[in-house]
């Protein structure tokens, strides 16, 4: 490939950065010389990626967050739509991120530029007729649950399931229930976005000191995010014996026995990786009620709603309380018949997702664009 090549991604949180990391890494090896860039955080530019705004801002959550941060995203998107007019990528990667990337798609469908939609919008959960606007403004949409090709396909046949990111990531390292400790160990996550664990955190960690009295044995770690503020952390966690770690998750959830984890791709990595749990969440008043009266599926939690069924239980809103949390972990901890069973319930779901890599599918697609154009 020629190497003025330029690709765009917007990755506009940490989620997406993770998930887009490995495919610009794949990209910078089929496209020597290319310049990969746009909006993106440190996982991504680990692998080369040039990132022309500052990630942090981007990284909200709710209708409520985004309504407080709404100049700045109207001021991002002008800026980015200038740059795409200037320096006219060969295609713009949008990875989930929908509210924001929405906007940029049609801006690049507008000026010529082939989008490719990567982790497709979970129209199947809400806002159904999303399907129909990617179909008409994605040159390709790349799904990570089989299921969602369905909601595409009668729109458009430029839609595929390229694997999820989570088992390509997981195929790189060797796990092995060796390396645990002996003692019981919980790890504790409460999120990747300050709303998030502002409100998580704290009911977690009361949950811990519950166990601790039931289990005085246990033993357990903070996952640490690593864009936000460690004193918050150590404030609520001191003389508690948890340890605040700032390690990959993958490594803490390896050697830990059981997962008290704030809903979202957290949930999936713990269970692609066979480890019990129980899913917890809250947001303000006013985004649950939106939330609930546009969700159409009984689930919050990715493992759930992949397998269809109650695999893991969800402790939503007033139910994300200490002494909740900790009777469902009890009941992990004091019953190896109902751990064993929803480990045997995550085996079923990795088969599922099968053990396509999607950093190899996105180039394929990418090269199939690119030869068209």
């Amino acid at each position: 490939m020629s190497s003025s090549l330029s690709i765009m991604f917007i990755a506009g949180d940490v989620s997406g950065d993770f998930h887009a990391a490995s495919v610009v890494k794949q990209f910078s090896v089929d496209f020597p010389g290319a310049h990969i860039w746009g909006v993106g955080g440190p996982a991504m530019e680990a692998e080369g990626f040039d990132a022309v705004m500052p990630f942090e801002p981007f990284n909200k959550m709710g209708f409520v967050e985004v309504f407080r941060n709404i100049t700045f995203f109207l001021n991002a998107r002008k800026r980015l739509r200038q740059q795409m007019e200037k320096q006219k990528p060969d295609c713009l990667v949008c990875v989930d991120y929908p509210g924001f990337n929405m906007l940029m798609m049609k801006d690049a469908h507008k000026l010529g530029i082939p989008v490719i939609w990567y982790i497709a919008p979970m129209v199947w959960a809400w806002k159904q007729n999303r399907a129909e606007v990617l179909a008409k403004h994605c040159s390709h949409i790349a799904c990570i649950f089989p299921f969602e090709v369905q909601y595409f396909s009668s729109f458009t046949s430029q839609v595929s399931f390229v694997g999820n990111p989570l088992i390509e990531a997981i195929q790189k390292e060797s796990y092995s229930e060796a390396q645990r400790n002996d003692q019981l160990h919980l790890a504790i996550v409460p999120g990747s976005r300050w709303q998030e664990v502002k409100r998580a955190l704290s009911p977690m960690v009361q949950t811990f000191r519950l166990l601790k009295e039931r289990f005085p044995a246990i033993t357990g770690s903070i996952s640490h995010c690593a864009n936000l503020p460690l004193s918050f952390y150590e404030d609520l966690s001191r003389d508690t014996g948890l340890v605040i770690v700032k390690e990959p998750l993958r490594s803490l959830l390896s050697r830990s026995d059981l997962a008290l984890v704030t809903s979202g791709t957290a949930t999936l990595e713990a269970a692609l990786l066979g480890i019990p749990q129980i899913c917890a969440y809250k947001t303000s008043w006013l985004n649950y009620t939106i939330f609930k009266n546009f969700l159409k599926i009984p689930y919050i939690s990715l493992p759930n709603i992949i397998a269809g069924e109650k695999i893991i239980p969800e402790c939503i809103q007033d139910e994300m309380n200490p002494s909740r949390m900790a009777d469902e972990l009890t009941s992990l901890i004091a019953s190896r018949e109902t751990a064993e069973k929803m480990k045997s319930k995550f085996g079923e779901l990795r088969a599922t997702l099968g053990s396509k890599k999607p950093s190899l599918e996105l180039t394929a697609i990418l090269k199939g664009i690119l030869s068209q154009n």
